[in-house]
């Protein structure tokens, strides 16, 4: 028996019955000083986290996490600094994008000083909410 591939298709009626549903961001707020789990948090705050972890997390280093999640930052280590200043841009910026909850990243501000990278970012969200990111350090 040979299969029809017209046998299956949707009709225009039942594809309209389908709605997209956005998922709330609430989730546990992480006290990454005292490390610990504090509360709960939604909304910016909790988009706020998430940048934060993305920035944190290795990709490709913790089980829990897909291919996608996180910065390639290890395999800069030892790289001069004017090529590292332009590919961690790159890693944060593409980690970041790569949660369909953001739209666009910009760096406001960046300095060197001995071997660490300090930047500011604006991360702009698909509700065209803007998150700013103070003093994400990165050692160079």
């Amino acid at each position: 028996m040979i299969p029809n591939p017209n046998a299956y298709e949707l009709d225009d009626e039942l594809e309209s019955d389908f709605e997209e549903v956005m998922i709330p961001d609430k989730t546990y707020r992480l006290d990454f000083d005292n490390k610990c789990i504090a509360s709960m948090i939604d909304g910016k705050n909790s988009r706020e986290q998430a940048i934060l972890k993305i920035i944190m997390t290795e990709v490709e280093e913790h089980l829990p996490y897909d291919d996608t999640y996180g910065c390639a930052l290890v395999n800069l280590i030892g790289e001069q600094p004017p090529l590292v200043q332009s590919l961690v841009k790159d890693s944060i910026r593409e980690g970041i994008l790569a949660d369909d909850r953001f739209e666009s990243v910009s760096f406001t501000s960046e300095s060197l000083k001995r071997g660490a990278l300090t930047l500011n970012l604006t991360v702009t969200c698909i509700d065209s909410t803007e998150i700013d990111i103070e003093g994400v350090e990165v050692n160079v």
